[in-house]
C-alpha cells in the first residue's frame, strides 16, 4: 500500500534554453529559427562591454539599444523602454544582464507584445519564470502571465567571470530561495527544487574560491536554471511577499535582501512546517536548514542585516503595517523582518 499519496496538478511551461561556453554565438540562430529579426538590446547603465559584443554578433538585426533598466522595474522605465521599442520597430527584446533586465523584458512583453530573448549574466533565474514584476510609487505590484516568459534563454557561463563575488554570492542565495520556497510544492517540482538546492550549496563554494572559473559558473548557472524552474512551476510563499515588499517600499538591492532574509525565512518554516524544513535540510547536507543558509550568508556575503542596507526599525516597522496578509502570516512576518533587521543567528 502507497502511503502519504496527495493530489496535484501539474502543468509544465514551453521553455527553450541553449546552455553552453560561448552559447551566445549563438544568437542569431536562435533568431532565425524563431523567425524574429529585428533586436532592440536591454541593458543596464554601464555594460557597454557587453552591449557592443551583442551587436556584433547581432550584425544588421540590431535595431536599436535601451540601456536603463533599473531595480525594480520602475512604471518610469518600462514607459521610456515601449517608447524606445515604438521608435526603432523592434520585433522583439534580447536583454542582457541580471533580474532587472530580465524583467523588464518582460514587461515590454506585456505591455508592447515584444517576445523576449534572455541572456542572463547573474544566478537571478528569473529568465525561468512567468512572473513579472513593476513599480509604482514605492509600491512592487508582481504577477504571473504565461505570456511574459522569455521565447529563449541563452546561458553562458563566459558571461559570468567578470561578476563580482560580492554580487555573485547574494544571486546564488536568491536562487536558493526560489528553490526552497518550493521544496514541497509537488513531487515533479520538488525533485527540481531539490536539486537546485544540491547543486547551488555545493557550487557556490567553489565560485567564490575562484571567481574566474568557468565551469564552476557554468554548475552556478545549471543551479539557477533548476531554481527559477522551481519557481516558475510552483509559487512564490511569505519569503518573496517580504522581500518584494521591502525591495519597493525602500529600493533595497534584490538579490541582498532575499540573502539576509532567507536563513529567518528559513528558520520560520522549521516553525510552522517542520516536514519541509526537513527536505531543504537534506537537499542542503546539513542537519539544521536554517543555520546551513546563514553560514553560507555570513561566510560569503559583504552583509548580513537589514541595517547593514539602511534600514532601521522604524522602516520595519512601517513595512509591517503594509503587509497584507492574515493574522498567522502577519506574526511571521513580523519576526522575519525583526531578526533579519539584526542579521543574527536565526
Amino acid at each position: 500500500m502507497i502511503r502519504d499519496m496527495h493530489d496535484f496538478e501539474f502543468q509544465g511551461l514551453p521553455w527553450n534554453v541553449t546552455f553552453g561556453v560561448r552559447a551566445v554565438n549563438r544568437l542569431p540562430q536562435i533568431l532565425a529559427r524563431l523567425g524574429l529579426q529585428r533586436v532592440l538590446i536591454l541593458a543596464t547603465p554601464g555594460r557597454t562591454r557587453q552591449v557592443v559584443m551583442l551587436q556584433t554578433v547581432l550584425g544588421k538585426s540590431t535595431a536599436g539599444l535601451f540601456a536603463g533598466a533599473a531595480l525594480h522595474v520602475p512604471s518610469g522605465v518600462v514607459e521610456a523602454a515601449v517608447r524606445a521599442a515604438n521608435e526603432s520597430g523592434a520585433d522583439c527584446t534580447v536583454s542582457i544582464g541580471g533580474g532587472s533586465t530580465t524583467g523588464l523584458g518582460k514587461l515590454l512583453r506585456k505591455e508592447a507584445g515584444l517576445p523576449q530573448i534572455a541572456i542572463p549574466t547573474t544566478y537571478a533565474g528569473s529568465e525561468m519564470t512567468p512572473i513579472w514584476g513593476v513599480t509604482t510609487a514605492n509600491m512592487k505590484r508582481t504577477g504571473r502571465d504565461p505570456q511574459v516568459l522569455p521565447v529563449a534563454v541563452i546561458y553562458d557561463p563566459d558571461l559570468l567571470v567578470a561578476l563580482p563575488p560580492a554580487v555573485a554570492a547574494p544571486s546564488a542565495l536568491n536562487a536558493l530561495a526560489q528553490a526552497i520556497a518550493n521544496i514541497s510544492t509537488n513531487p515533479v517540482v520538488g525533485m527540481v527544487a531539490r536539486e537546485a538546492i544540491r547543486v547551488l550549496a555545493g557550487g557556490l563554494p567553489r565560485v567564490m574560491h575562484d571567481n574566474g572559473d568557468v565551469e564552476a559558473h557554468a554548475v552556478m548557472l545549471q543551479g539557477a536554471c533548476l531554481a527559477g524552474a522551481a519557481l516558475g512551476l510552483g509559487r512564490s510563499g511569505l519569503h518573496h511577499r517580504l522581500c518584494h515588499l521591502l525591495g519597493g517600499m525602500y529600493n533595497l538591492p534584490h538579490a541582498e535582501t532575499h540573502a539576509i532574509i532567507l536563513p529567518h525565512s528559513v528558520a520560520h518554516t522549521a516553525r510552522t512546517a517542520p516536514g519541509d524544513a526537513a527536505l531543504i535540510a537534506a537537499a542542503l547536507g546539513a542537519e539544521d536548514a536554517a543555520a546551513q543558509v546563514y553560514g553560507l550568508l555570513k561566510k560569503f556575503c559583504p552583509r548580513h542585516s537589514l541595517q547593514a542596507l539602511g534600514l532601521s526599525g522604524r522602516d520595519v516597522e512601517q513595512a509591517i503595517a503594509a503587509f497584507d496578509g492574515d493574522r498567522d502570516s502577519a506574526e511571521g512576518a513580523r519576526k522575519i523582518m525583526q531578526d533579519a533587521l539584526a542579521g543574527g543567528p536565526p
